[in-house]
């Protein structure tokens, strides 16, 4: 098992440093796919010691919540093994265009990958106990992770993070609504902590880090996510009421300081934090203008939609989508960013590669965070996975994330932190049991 332990250290290093370079993301995911093949290896060389664990003690798979877990997890994978199957089809429909079968692949490998190493941890007598030292090794990796985000974003403006700003900063915030439910959350309910506040503040510090790497990113899709811890601390709260109002007037303030910070800035392509240029382009959205952040979206929306209808059945695949990109917003509209390729908008960019079957697999992945809340084992677990999910699908409606594999690969791990979480508080509550 020294093998699976390296694999799984190296992929948790990796995750700490992600946000610097864009491969390093990959370079996690690779990690964790060999610690789950070890696992799955393990496993399958072992019936015996499984069988022997399963029916000595009173049901162990059961204790370590692992058949418990395999039925929270059915929906979820049905719905990302459909999106799957329909990539596929469309994609040798096409003859090409592997890209989207690529990222979704990862998150559809996200839970069997959660599931083998929860069996392995659960059924091997050499990594009894284990479940609780992963948890406490994920809130340490995905903190660390949101503050070396934190750093990037200070050392380094809008336009030389690391990769494309939206993507970028939503997968932060996807690693954020991991995180944040933990920090409130009640004793019994969340993954176990050791003993003190001394956990719930470094995590709440590190989901600090991470608003304020989101902020500084100045990617305004990704800003969701602080409206949403908002609410996961009214959620959480003893008192209801007056944590609502504190919220509410602490995100006026905030607007308002934003909004003050961009009027003293001089007139530019973008001012300070783009809150007001975002007032002022929404106020345009009857005659878009393709040269501004919002109008070039509504232009290309436009197209897509159109382009959806015209060719519903197949879509016109990716050369053809980026030749109508490109046309609708020539690369010299926007000259401040590299020449446009999707609509910028995940459900109409497949929408236009592969008509109505790539816009269903579209909403059947972005529905399975959902799905996974909704078999969730705890009130913690369904919070992160509400929190992922709208993070998600609202990341889904202002840009192509999933062409990116910096954010597919933070959606995997979003995924499988929290069924491994969920895996150390199945465990803890069996012991106490």
């Amino acid at each position: 098992m020294q093998v699976f332990k390296m694999f799984m250290a190296l992929a948790l290093l990796c995750t700490v440093v992600g946000p610097l370079r864009t491969d390093l993301p990959s370079w996690a995911w690779s990690w964790y796919l060999l610690a789950a093949g070890v696992a799955c290896i393990a496993l399958i060389s072992s019936p015996r010691q499984v069988a022997a664990s399963s029916e000595s003690g009173g049901v162990w798979a059961e204790r370590w919540g692992t058949q418990g877990l395999g039925h929270r997890l059915q929906p979820a994978l049905a719905l990302l093994l459909a999106t799957g199957v329909i990539d596929l089809l469309m994609c040798l429909w096409h003859g090409g265009g592997w890209d989207i079968l690529r990222q979704d692949g990862k998150v559809i490998l996200a839970l069997p990958m959660a599931w083998a190493v929860t069996a392995l941890l659960a059924f091997s007598k050499g990594l009894a106990g284990e479940p609780g030292a992963l948890h406490e090794a994920l809130c340490w990796a995905l903190g660390l992770q949101l503050v070396v985000a934190l750093a990037v974003a200070l050392c380094w403006p809008r336009a030389w993070l690391p990769a494309t700003p939206i993507p970028w900063a939503t997968a932060v915030a996807l690693s954020m609504a991991v995180l944040a439910p933990l920090v409130g959350a009640p004793r019994g309910d969340a993954p176990p902590f050791p003993e003190g506040l001394a956990w719930r503040v470094g995590l709440g510090l590190a989901v600090l880090a991470g608003a304020v790497a989101v902020v500084l990113s100045r990617s305004r899709a990704a800003w969701l996510i602080l409206p949403w811890l908002g609410m996961l601390a009214v959620v959480f709260a003893p008192r209801r009421w007056p944590t609502a109002a504190g919220v509410l007037a602490l995100g006026a303030i905030t607007v308002g300081a934003g909004l003050w910070y961009d009027s003293l800035q001089p007139v530019q392509v973008e001012r300070g934090m783009r809150l007001l240029d975002l007032l002022q382009e929404l106020t345009q959205e009857g005659q878009p203008d393709a040269n501004t952040s919002v109008g070039s979206r509504l232009v290309l929306w436009e197209a897509a939609w159109n382009s959806l209808w015209a060719h519903p059945w197949a879509g016109i695949g990716i050369e053809q989508r980026v030749a109508l990109v490109q046309s609708v917003v020539p690369p010299e509209t926007l000259r401040d960013v590299a020449p446009l390729v999707h609509v910028h908008q995940q459900f109409l960019n497949q929408a236009v590669d592969h008509g109505l079957p790539g816009l269903l697999a579209a909403l059947l992945g972005a529905a399975a965070p959902f799905a996974l809340a909704w078999r969730a084992g705890s009130r913690t677990m369904r919070w992160q996975c509400l929190g992922v999910g709208v993070v998600h699908g609202v990341g889904l409606m202002f840009n192509a994330n999933m062409t990116h594999g910096t954010y597919a690969v933070n959606l995997a791990l979003s995924l499988m932190a929290i069924v491994w979480m969920q895996a150390s508080t199945d465990a803890a509550r069996a012991g106490r049991a």
